[in-house]
């Protein structure tokens, strides 16, 4: 079966015209989705899943249908609007449909392999109609505890999808709400996990090609994360990393934001 090909007649906005505070919403999950689940979006599928998920209600409840179009999709997301970016969110939705999730549950010793959407519908005139998987919705709605909650413009400022997940998981480690350090830790094995990492990398190869670059683009777009990587080894082998955000909101009110030029990574000797 060939590749299919997309045609849009018009770019009508069928949403109101206010994508600048759409991309001030925020965005709800549980924090399993983030420290439980596996899957393979790429950057762009994890902020079209974040707008997504921005535009559900918290009075929301059973099947979530979500409208929106690509006139907004393109404007909240920041992507120049042409057939060719249509055609390309088409097939991001397709792919997304496609594409498998799994979410460890630790209380019943589980694993639920879903899906993001059970019906993605696009129309030539550039409507879209989502409507997500009903195994995957209850991570998404009624979220009294043990869920986390940041700006969907944070996550459309990030290019990488690492430095996405890697800032998502350092919203979930900020218990306190920025009133101390939040520190994110776990074995080298746990962070590719966490981040989806090639299974084949060697730790060195995660820091250099995945942690660090992903640290250096939080700590240049995301204004109160300012990240650290610090590392323990045992002899040779690292054995246990953490990132720091260093920043504070009293460290905030306290002295100016500073520019940071470079990564450092400390070892901890045991």
């Amino acid at each position: 079966m060939g590749k299919q090909n997309y045609i849009w007649r018009n770019d009508r906005n069928f949403a109101l015209d206010e994508y600048e505070q759409q991309q001030y919403y925020y965005v709800a999950e549980s924090n399993d989705l983030i420290t439980k689940a596996r899957h393979d979006l790429t950057a762009r599928e994890l902020k079209i899943m974040d707008y997504v998920i921005s535009k559900i209600q918290p009075t929301d409840s059973g099947l979530i249908t979500i409208n929106t179009s690509m006139y907004e999709l393109t404007k909240v997301l920041e992507l120049k609007a042409s057939g060719r970016t249509y055609s390309q969110i088409a097939q991001n939705l397709e792919d997304m449909r496609a594409k498998s999730i799994k979410i460890y549950n630790e209380n019943d010793r589980s694993i639920t392999m879903t899906g993001w959407f059970e019906r993605a519908k696009v129309w030539e005139n550039g409507q879209i109609e989502l409507k997500i998987n009903e195994d995957f919705s209850p991570y998404l709605i009624d979220l009294k505890n043990n869920y986390t909650q940041y700006l969907l413009i944070d996550t459309v400022k990030l290019k990488s999808k690492y430095s996405i997940l890697l800032y998502k998981l350092m919203r979930e480690a900020d218990k306190d709400k920025g009133k101390s350090i939040a520190i994110l830790q776990g074995t080298p094995e746990e962070f590719k996990e966490w981040l989806g990492a090639p299974d084949n990398y060697t730790y060195n190869q995660l820091k250099e090609k995945i942690l660090k670059k992903a640290v250096e683009e939080i700590n240049l777009k995301i204004e109160d994360m300012d990240l650290d990587i610090l590392q323990a080894r045992r002899g040779r082998k690292v054995v246990h990393v953490e990132i720091h955000n260093n920043w504070t909101v009293q460290r905030a009110t306290e002295e100016n934001s500073k520019y940071v030029e470079s990564i450092s990574t400390h070892d901890w000797l045991k």
